[in-house]
Protein backbone atom coordinates (compact mmCIF):
# COMPACT_ATOMS: atom_id res chain seq x y z
CA UNK A 1 0.00 0.00 0.00
CA UNK A 2 2.79 2.39 0.66
CA UNK A 3 4.89 1.25 -2.57
CA UNK A 4 1.57 2.53 -4.15
CA UNK A 5 1.15 5.36 -2.56
CA UNK A 6 5.14 6.53 -3.36
CA UNK A 7 4.14 5.51 -6.98
CA UNK A 8 1.62 7.50 -7.37
CA UNK A 9 3.47 10.53 -5.43
CA UNK A 10 6.08 10.34 -8.24
CA UNK A 11 4.07 9.99 -10.80
CA UNK A 12 1.76 13.69 -9.54
CA UNK A 13 5.45 15.27 -9.29
CA UNK A 14 6.55 14.11 -12.40
CA UNK A 15 3.45 15.55 -13.92
CA UNK A 16 3.71 18.87 -12.28
CA UNK A 17 7.29 19.18 -13.25
CA UNK A 18 6.36 18.96 -17.28
CA UNK A 19 3.75 21.04 -16.41
CA UNK A 20 6.10 23.98 -15.11
CA UNK A 21 8.55 23.05 -17.55
CA UNK A 22 6.32 23.96 -20.28
CA UNK A 23 4.70 26.97 -18.98
CA UNK A 24 8.71 28.05 -18.67
CA UNK A 25 9.60 26.78 -21.97
CA UNK A 26 6.56 26.41 -23.94
CA UNK A 27 6.44 24.49 -27.51
CA UNK A 28 7.86 26.58 -30.28
CA UNK A 29 5.14 27.39 -33.26
CA UNK A 30 6.80 25.44 -36.21
CA UNK A 31 6.58 28.38 -39.37
CA UNK A 32 6.01 27.53 -42.91
CA UNK A 33 7.86 29.27 -45.39
CA UNK A 34 7.58 30.80 -49.22
CA UNK A 35 10.97 31.61 -51.08
CA UNK A 36 10.57 34.68 -53.38
CA UNK A 37 13.34 35.29 -55.18
CA UNK A 38 12.06 38.11 -58.03
CA UNK A 39 9.16 38.84 -59.67
CA UNK A 40 8.11 38.54 -63.08
CA UNK A 41 6.53 41.16 -65.62
CA UNK A 42 3.71 40.78 -68.21
CA UNK A 43 2.27 43.19 -70.80
CA UNK A 44 -1.40 44.59 -69.81
CA UNK A 45 -3.43 44.18 -72.76
CA UNK A 46 -5.71 47.03 -71.86
CA UNK A 47 -2.82 49.15 -71.19
CA UNK A 48 -0.52 51.27 -73.29
CA UNK A 49 2.87 51.16 -71.15
CA UNK A 50 5.69 50.77 -72.85
CA UNK A 51 8.22 48.61 -71.34
CA UNK A 52 8.18 45.98 -69.04
CA UNK A 53 11.69 46.77 -67.64
CA UNK A 54 11.18 46.78 -63.90
CA UNK A 55 13.77 47.01 -60.86
CA UNK A 56 11.41 45.67 -58.32
CA UNK A 57 13.55 45.62 -55.31
CA UNK A 58 11.28 44.26 -52.19
CA UNK A 59 8.41 42.30 -51.29
CA UNK A 60 5.47 43.49 -49.35
CA UNK A 61 3.95 40.47 -48.02
CA UNK A 62 0.40 39.68 -46.71
CA UNK A 63 -1.50 36.84 -45.57
CA UNK A 64 -4.92 36.31 -45.15
CA UNK A 65 -4.94 40.81 -46.10
CA UNK A 66 -2.49 41.18 -42.53
CA UNK A 67 0.66 42.17 -43.78
CA UNK A 68 3.61 39.97 -42.65
CA UNK A 69 6.28 42.47 -43.87
CA UNK A 70 8.67 43.87 -46.24
CA UNK A 71 11.19 41.74 -47.42
CA UNK A 72 14.50 42.92 -49.56
CA UNK A 73 14.53 39.99 -52.44
CA UNK A 74 15.49 36.99 -52.74
CA UNK A 75 14.02 36.39 -49.43
CA UNK A 76 13.13 33.23 -47.59
CA UNK A 77 10.34 34.21 -45.42
CA UNK A 78 8.79 32.50 -42.11
CA UNK A 79 4.89 32.62 -41.44
CA UNK A 80 3.50 31.15 -38.80
CA UNK A 81 0.59 29.73 -40.10
CA UNK A 82 -0.54 26.12 -41.87
CA UNK A 83 -3.12 24.92 -44.15
CA UNK A 84 -4.65 27.29 -46.96
CA UNK A 85 -4.49 31.02 -47.14
CA UNK A 86 -5.07 34.08 -49.35
CA UNK A 87 -1.14 35.28 -50.16
CA UNK A 88 -0.65 38.87 -51.49
CA UNK A 89 2.67 39.96 -52.35
CA UNK A 90 3.07 43.77 -53.20
CA UNK A 91 6.33 44.88 -55.58
CA UNK A 92 8.26 47.38 -53.88
CA UNK A 93 10.48 49.85 -55.44
CA UNK A 94 13.00 52.16 -54.28
CA UNK A 95 11.54 55.71 -54.34
CA UNK A 96 13.85 58.15 -56.26
CA UNK A 97 16.47 55.31 -56.16
CA UNK A 98 16.38 56.41 -52.54
CA UNK A 99 16.99 52.99 -50.50
CA UNK A 100 15.68 54.39 -47.42
CA UNK A 101 12.54 55.37 -49.26
CA UNK A 102 10.68 52.25 -50.14
CA UNK A 103 6.95 51.79 -51.37
CA UNK A 104 4.93 49.21 -52.28
CA UNK A 105 4.33 50.74 -55.39
CA UNK A 106 1.41 52.11 -56.65
CA UNK A 107 1.35 51.17 -60.80
CA UNK A 108 1.81 47.55 -60.25
CA UNK A 109 -0.26 44.94 -59.93
CA UNK A 110 -0.10 42.75 -56.58
CA UNK A 111 0.27 38.88 -57.05
CA UNK A 112 -2.51 37.48 -55.21
CA UNK A 113 -2.92 33.30 -54.66
CA UNK A 114 -6.19 33.15 -52.97
CA UNK A 115 -5.60 29.68 -52.13
CA UNK A 116 -1.52 28.90 -51.23
CA UNK A 117 -0.89 25.80 -49.03
CA UNK A 118 1.51 26.18 -46.60
CA UNK A 119 2.85 23.13 -44.40
CA UNK A 120 4.98 24.01 -41.44
CA UNK A 121 8.39 23.18 -41.51
CA UNK A 122 8.31 23.49 -45.64
CA UNK A 123 9.17 26.01 -48.11
CA UNK A 124 6.73 26.93 -51.10
CA UNK A 125 8.72 28.52 -53.67
CA UNK A 126 6.30 31.16 -55.20
CA UNK A 127 7.03 33.28 -58.46
CA UNK A 128 5.10 36.66 -58.26
CA UNK A 129 3.64 37.79 -61.11
CA UNK A 130 2.79 41.53 -62.01
CA UNK A 131 1.48 43.87 -64.44
CA UNK A 132 0.80 47.91 -64.61
CA UNK A 133 -2.70 48.34 -63.45
CA UNK A 134 -5.64 49.03 -65.79
CA UNK A 135 -5.65 51.99 -67.45
CA UNK A 136 -8.84 54.54 -67.32
CA UNK A 137 -10.31 56.48 -64.32
CA UNK A 138 -7.56 56.09 -62.28
CA UNK A 139 -4.08 55.30 -64.02
CA UNK A 140 -2.36 56.68 -67.40
CA UNK A 141 0.70 55.89 -68.93
CA UNK A 142 2.17 58.42 -71.38
CA UNK A 143 5.38 57.01 -72.89
CA UNK A 144 7.92 60.25 -74.15
CA UNK A 145 10.33 57.87 -75.71
CA UNK A 146 11.28 54.35 -76.25
CA UNK A 147 13.85 55.22 -79.17
CA UNK A 148 12.73 52.81 -81.36
CA UNK A 149 12.29 55.57 -84.19
CA UNK A 150 15.12 57.22 -85.62
CA UNK A 151 12.60 60.61 -84.69
CA UNK A 152 14.01 60.98 -81.24
CA UNK A 153 11.53 62.75 -79.10
CA UNK A 154 14.30 63.96 -75.99
CA UNK A 155 16.30 67.03 -77.52
CA UNK A 156 19.02 68.85 -76.68
CA UNK A 157 18.86 72.51 -75.50
CA UNK A 158 19.92 75.86 -73.79
CA UNK A 159 23.26 75.67 -75.22
CA UNK A 160 24.11 72.33 -75.62
CA UNK A 161 27.24 71.22 -77.08
CA UNK A 162 26.14 67.40 -78.03
CA UNK A 163 23.06 66.22 -79.71
CA UNK A 164 21.85 62.91 -78.33
CA UNK A 165 21.03 60.04 -81.39
CA UNK A 166 18.91 57.14 -81.37
CA UNK A 167 21.85 54.84 -81.91
CA UNK A 168 21.40 50.47 -83.00
CA UNK A 169 25.04 49.93 -81.68
CA UNK A 170 24.59 46.74 -79.58
CA UNK A 171 26.88 47.91 -76.90
CA UNK A 172 24.62 51.06 -76.09
CA UNK A 173 21.30 49.59 -76.78
CA UNK A 174 19.30 48.64 -73.68
CA UNK A 175 16.44 46.46 -75.14
CA UNK A 176 14.30 46.60 -78.57
CA UNK A 177 16.35 48.22 -81.44
CA UNK A 178 17.55 51.42 -80.14
CA UNK A 179 18.25 53.65 -77.28
CA UNK A 180 18.94 57.46 -76.83
CA UNK A 181 23.32 58.01 -77.07
CA UNK A 182 24.55 61.35 -75.67
CA UNK A 183 28.37 61.00 -76.98
CA UNK A 184 30.78 63.07 -74.71
CA UNK A 185 34.30 64.29 -75.41
CA UNK A 186 36.51 65.86 -72.67
CA UNK A 187 36.03 69.59 -74.27
CA UNK A 188 32.58 69.12 -74.08
CA UNK A 189 31.55 71.08 -71.00
CA UNK A 190 27.45 72.20 -71.39
CA UNK A 191 25.41 69.02 -72.00
CA UNK A 192 21.15 69.83 -71.56
CA UNK A 193 18.37 67.97 -72.48
CA UNK A 194 14.84 67.93 -71.81
CA UNK A 195 11.44 66.12 -72.79
CA UNK A 196 8.56 67.53 -74.59
CA UNK A 197 6.31 69.53 -72.57
CA UNK A 198 3.53 67.52 -71.30
CA UNK A 199 0.31 68.26 -69.33
CA UNK A 200 0.00 66.21 -65.73
CA UNK A 201 -2.32 66.03 -63.08
CA UNK A 202 -1.99 68.48 -59.92
CA UNK A 203 -3.54 68.65 -56.95
CA UNK A 204 -1.29 65.75 -54.96
CA UNK A 205 -1.97 62.78 -57.68
CA UNK A 206 0.72 60.42 -57.88
CA UNK A 207 2.68 61.02 -61.10
CA UNK A 208 5.91 59.49 -61.66
CA UNK A 209 8.58 59.45 -64.05
CA UNK A 210 10.55 55.93 -65.23
CA UNK A 211 13.69 55.65 -66.70
CA UNK A 212 16.34 53.43 -67.80
CA UNK A 213 19.45 54.75 -67.93
CA UNK A 214 23.46 53.79 -68.40
CA UNK A 215 25.83 57.25 -67.11
CA UNK A 216 29.69 57.31 -67.30
CA UNK A 217 28.82 61.05 -65.39
CA UNK A 218 26.55 62.13 -62.61
CA UNK A 219 23.68 64.12 -64.15
CA UNK A 220 21.08 66.11 -62.61
CA UNK A 221 17.16 65.78 -63.10
CA UNK A 222 14.87 68.98 -62.98
CA UNK A 223 11.48 69.85 -63.34
CA UNK A 224 10.06 73.06 -65.26
CA UNK A 225 6.54 74.05 -64.84
CA UNK A 226 4.95 76.22 -67.80
CA UNK A 227 2.44 78.52 -65.61
CA UNK A 228 -0.03 80.50 -67.30
CA UNK A 229 0.09 84.22 -66.52
CA UNK A 230 2.74 83.75 -64.05
CA UNK A 231 6.47 82.77 -63.43
CA UNK A 232 7.34 79.81 -65.01
CA UNK A 233 9.03 77.54 -61.87
CA UNK A 234 11.60 75.30 -62.23
CA UNK A 235 12.18 71.99 -59.34
CA UNK A 236 15.04 70.11 -58.40
CA UNK A 237 14.35 66.48 -58.72
CA UNK A 238 17.61 64.34 -58.12
CA UNK A 239 20.94 63.50 -59.05
CA UNK A 240 21.91 59.73 -60.34
CA UNK A 241 24.92 58.84 -59.81
CA UNK A 242 27.52 56.80 -62.80
CA UNK A 243 26.07 53.54 -63.10
CA UNK A 244 28.42 50.45 -62.12
CA UNK A 245 27.88 47.51 -60.57
CA UNK A 246 30.08 46.05 -57.74
CA UNK A 247 32.94 44.88 -59.88
CA UNK A 248 33.03 48.77 -61.13
CA UNK A 249 31.17 47.85 -64.18
CA UNK A 250 29.11 49.67 -66.54
CA UNK A 251 25.30 48.74 -66.23
CA UNK A 252 22.27 50.43 -67.01
CA UNK A 253 19.49 51.12 -63.86
CA UNK A 254 16.07 51.92 -63.77
CA UNK A 255 14.69 54.62 -61.69
CA UNK A 256 11.43 55.50 -60.57
CA UNK A 257 11.41 59.12 -59.69
CA UNK A 258 8.76 60.23 -57.22
CA UNK A 259 7.27 64.59 -59.52
CA UNK A 260 4.36 64.65 -57.47
CA UNK A 261 6.42 67.86 -55.24
CA UNK A 262 6.08 69.22 -58.38
CA UNK A 263 3.26 68.64 -60.14
CA UNK A 264 1.17 69.47 -57.02
CA UNK A 265 3.84 72.81 -56.10
CA UNK A 266 3.68 74.42 -59.44
CA UNK A 267 1.53 78.01 -59.07
CA UNK A 268 -0.75 77.83 -62.21
CA UNK A 269 0.90 74.98 -64.67
CA UNK A 270 -0.66 74.37 -68.35
CA UNK A 271 2.21 71.56 -68.73
CA UNK A 272 5.45 70.45 -67.82
CA UNK A 273 8.53 69.44 -68.93
CA UNK A 274 12.15 67.17 -67.45
CA UNK A 275 15.10 68.21 -68.35
CA UNK A 276 18.57 66.57 -67.81
CA UNK A 277 22.13 68.35 -66.67
CA UNK A 278 24.97 66.13 -67.09
CA UNK A 279 28.05 67.39 -64.81
CA UNK A 280 31.05 68.83 -66.97
CA UNK A 281 31.75 71.71 -64.90
CA UNK A 282 35.05 69.91 -63.13
CA UNK A 283 37.65 70.71 -66.21
CA UNK A 284 40.22 68.85 -64.38
CA UNK A 285 38.07 65.53 -64.48
CA UNK A 286 36.12 65.66 -67.73
CA UNK A 287 36.92 62.45 -69.99
CA UNK A 288 35.46 60.86 -72.85
CA UNK A 289 32.16 58.83 -72.21
CA UNK A 290 28.67 58.19 -72.57
CA UNK A 291 25.16 58.94 -71.58
CA UNK A 292 22.28 56.80 -72.97
CA UNK A 293 18.49 56.89 -72.19
CA UNK A 294 15.46 54.63 -72.73
CA UNK A 295 12.03 53.88 -72.46
CA UNK A 296 11.41 57.66 -71.14
CA UNK A 297 8.08 57.91 -69.49
CA UNK A 298 5.30 59.08 -67.50
CA UNK A 299 2.96 57.45 -64.66
CA UNK A 300 0.04 58.83 -62.99
CA UNK A 301 -3.48 59.08 -61.06
CA UNK A 302 -5.87 60.90 -62.68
Amino acid sequence: MLLRRIIISLSFLSILVNSSCELINPAEDVPSFIQIDSFVMVDNLLANEGSLSHDIRDAWVFIDDEMIGIFELPARIPILESGNHKLTIGPGIFVSTNSTNRDNYAFYNAYIDENLKLIAGETQFVTPISSYRDPGSTYAYEVIDDFESVIVQIDSFSGSQVPIIQTQEKGYVFEGKGSGLISIKSTDSLAFFRTPTVTLPAGGKLTYLEIDYYSDYTFAIYGRAINTGLQNETFELLNLKPTTDEDDEKEWKKAYINITSMTSGAANPEGFYIFFNISLNNVAERTDGFVAFDNIKFVYQK
